[in-house]
């Protein structure tokens, strides 16, 4: 997947729809949403049912008859069973038809919301534990037990936050709906306890028959999801051949690529449907869902575009990891019919996440710059101390779409205007591939031993403290907490038609490369990164990076 040269021309592919458009053309016409719904609403059923039964046997459901706030408490108990459904995926055609994953992840989900509930008693049993110096004290045992132990078991933290947060959210609600006391169903477990046990079977048997037997046999042919491979080697046999195999919900139309291929010889008997540049054609007269690329021989110019029309388009994009090979080794790849695959999967609601992505850099950076004022003293008066020239550098950077800004930093050299020829001449090199990890060792991809930098600016880079003042940036709206780094101008003119993908965001303070790779992967690479972050970027995403900064920043990875 090397560039060559003249490929930025080879192909381009034009979306039928564009942007949006598309995007909500095709999501009216998938049958999943109603697959979904139908789950969803099986689901809620089944546990309100099971708790009502557990009520009735205990003989709860006598007591707290005629008093709809203690029935709402019950059935709000009944909820936290759901939960954690979405977050194991059990509303996804890629994992519930395989019947073994989707047991294993009905007891995880189980697992994490009986702790929820446990939770939730503790809450009410035990309400010293949250009030005064024994709730600060408590709090800060917990945030660096979760520090210690997130560099380890970083997925259960997620959940084990979810969770604490689910069990004050709902504690909250049961208290507004009875202020005076804790409600019935929490003064005896014996109700959630038979409530928890019955919802677990009901649902084990009632998504298997859903599942197994409604949808992906009686029903199949209305929920199967229209698949192009693009491709016609020997992986893309392999992949068609397990999709077959399996009986999954899916429907191979064809191949697409270079190669004439042999119908007889393919899997299902699945015939090449055109070449690479009639994919357009191809999804539009075929009805394709989703599209696996196996052509390990495409040029990284040609994957950025087909990657620009599908995301316009609103199709999802599967990759084998060996296609992707940064991906595979900095990220958590995804599983496709129970294949590790790499997912790159359009944003069916930008609009909407760029609202709340604003709104959350605004909640976050007012207070911090205000909480870090002192820091911003200090390391002021320090660089002050050190060197003559300003506290702040301002540097003309690169940001969405192209569009230059005005980037501040904590002034790191001797003089601010000592020319870039140092700096120029490196990153012209990594960016033309001359300089790459192999090449220099252990070292991090950077401007080794570079005589214009202070004492104090040193300690600065190697804290990455000097990037703080970009906070200002992110309150402009020029840049964002997470996000592509912004580039320079030297290296923007520099950049291939697909390097330039990387700023079609707003740049960020933080983001996918530096927590995954930081100064330590090839320039491409890290484009690659950036790209991955743009085509799957969601808030969950982007807390996962925050948090992952910090400990990057601590254990100084990649700074220099």
């Amino acid at each position: 997947m090397d560039g060559t040269p003249g490929s930025e021309d080879i192909l381009h592919f034009e979306p039928v729809l564009k942007g949006s458009d598309a995007v909500r053309a095709r999501a009216r016409g998938k049958a999943l949403s109603a697959y979904q719904l139908c789950l969803v609403v099986f689901d809620i059923i089944v546990c309100l049912i099971a708790f009502g039964v557990g009520a009735r046997v205990t003989g709860l459901v006598w007591l707290i008859e005629g008093r709809p706030a203690e029935i709402a408490s019950l059935l709000l108990l009944s909820l936290v069973l759901v939960v954690f459904f979405p977050t194991y995926y059990l509303y996804s055609y890629h994992h519930i038809f395989l019947f073994k994953k989707h047991l294993v992840n009905l007891f995880k989900s189980f697992c994490w919301s009986v702790l929820t509930l446990v939770m939730i008693f503790t809450l009410y049993t035990y309400p010293e534990l949250f009030r005064g110096v024994a709730a600060l004290l408590l709090m800060v045992f917990v945030a660096i037990l979760l520090l210690v132990l997130s560099t380890f078991y970083w997925r259960y933290l997620v959940n084990f936050l979810k969770a604490v947060g689910t069990s004050f959210v709902f504690a909250g609600i049961m208290a507004l709906l009875i202020p005076d006391k804790a409600p019935d169903v929490l003064q005896d477990w014996s109700t959630v306890l038979i409530g928890v046990f019955l919802a677990a079977g009901m649902v084990l048997v009632g998504r298997f028959f859903l599942v197994q037997v409604v949808f992906n046999k009686w029903m199949r042919r209305h929920f199967r999801r229209q698949v192009l491979v693009i491709g016609t080697d020997e992986e893309a046999k392999g992949v068609t051949s397990h999709v077959v195999r399996l009986n999954a919900p899916f429907w191979v139309a064809g191949f697409a690529g270079s190669q004439e291929v042999n119908a007889s010889e393919m899997p299902g008997r699945k015939r090449r449907l055109g070449e690479l540049r009639d994919v357009p054609e191809i999804v539009g007269k075929e009805k394709i869902d989703e599209i696996i690329v196996t052509d390990e021989s495409m040029d990284k110019a040609v994957l950025v575009s087909l990657l620009d029309y599908c995301t316009s388009e609103g199709l999802t994009v599967w990759f084998p990891p060996k296609l992707l090979p940064i991906i595979d080794m900095k990220l958590y790849t995804d599983i496709f019919c129970g294949l590790p695959m790499i997912r790159l999967c359009s944003q069916k609601k930008s609009g909407f996440f760029n609202k709340v992505k604003h709104s959350l850099d605004a909640l976050i950076t007012l207070p911090a710059t205000v909480m870090l004022l002192p820091l911003f003293t200090v390391v002021g008066l320090a660089i002050k101390l050190n060197s003559k020239g300003p506290v702040f550098y301002r540097a003309n950077a690169i940001g969405k779409n192209g569009n230059p800004f005005t980037m501040y930093k904590f002034r790191s050299m001797k003089v601010v205007d000592n020319g870039f020829d140092i700096h120029k001449d490196y990153v012209t090199r990594l960016i033309t591939g001359e300089i790459r990890p192999e090449t220099e060792g252990d070292r991090p991809l950077k401007v080794h031993d570079d005589p214009r930098i202070t004492s104090v600016g040193r300690l600065l880079r190697k804290t990455s403290l000097d990037e703080l003042p970009q906070i200002l940036n992110v309150l402009k709206g020029e840049m964002s907490l997470v996000g592509p780094r912004p580039c320079l101008p030297y290296e923007f003119e520099i950049y291939k038609d697909w390097h330039k993908k990387r700023l079609s965001i707003r740049p960020g303070i933080t983001g996918l490369w530096q927590v995954a790779g930081r100064s330590e992967v090839a320039f491409e690479d890290m484009v690659l990164l950036d790209l991955y972050y743009i085509y799957n970027r969601n808030i969950s995403m982007d807390m996962n990076i925050i948090y992952e900064t910090i400990f990057a920043v601590l254990g100084k990875r990649g700074a220099y």
